[in-house]
């Protein structure tokens, strides 16, 4: 099978809690299909989530951003092709992505996010799949490469799944 488009950019975003109607977007780390990369932390005020203190603080690197030059350098990687986002499990990153440019359609990508975890079950894989050791083993990939929790990271490991994943399906 053949993917639509190649017009595509690899999306991950860590926030400061899981509900959205308090937590905040921290960072953003995408990777274009042709490799390019791009990442960014953003200054935030609300209380990061026990879970986020433990598993994602580390892994940011510091030397964050206003919202404002977040946009303009999100927006400035992206381009003017209105590349579709993808994301592993893209409700949460999505609310986020529309939080910081303030509209579902306000903002350099195409306004549908693309959710990879739907695309694994449509292909009758589990929707938990990049949470298993034998998928990424079946793919080839070696996780150990990545440092989870951090939005570049787990970008460039989206980026990597992807593609080998239409492979094997190929």
């Amino acid at each position: 099978m053949t993917p639509y488009s190649e017009n595509i950019i690899f999306l991950d975003t860590e926030f400061t809690d899981l509900d959205v109607r308090v937590g905040e977007l921290m960072s953003v780390g995408m990777v274009k299909y042709t490799g390019e990369e791009f990442y960014v932390e953003l200054e935030y005020q609300s209380k990061p989530h026990a879970w986020v203190k433990k598993h994602v603080l580390p892994a940011l690197k510091g030397d964050p951003v206003s919202k404002e030059e977040g946009r303009r350098l999100i927006s400035k990687f992206v381009g003017k092709g209105e590349p579709y986002l993808v994301a592993y499990v893209n409700q949460f990153d999505a609310v986020y992505w529309y939080q910081l440019f303030g509209s579902a359609k306000e903002h350099p990508a195409y306004w549908i996010p693309i959710d990879f975890a739907s695309m694994l079950f449509a292909h009758g894989y589990s929707p938990n799949s990049l949470g298993k050791h034998k998928f990424y083993k079946e793919l080839g990939i070696d996780k150990k490469n990545y440092h989870e929790h951090n939005a570049l990271d787990d970008a460039r490991l989206l980026a990597e799944v992807y593609k080998k994943f239409f492979q094997l399906s190929s």
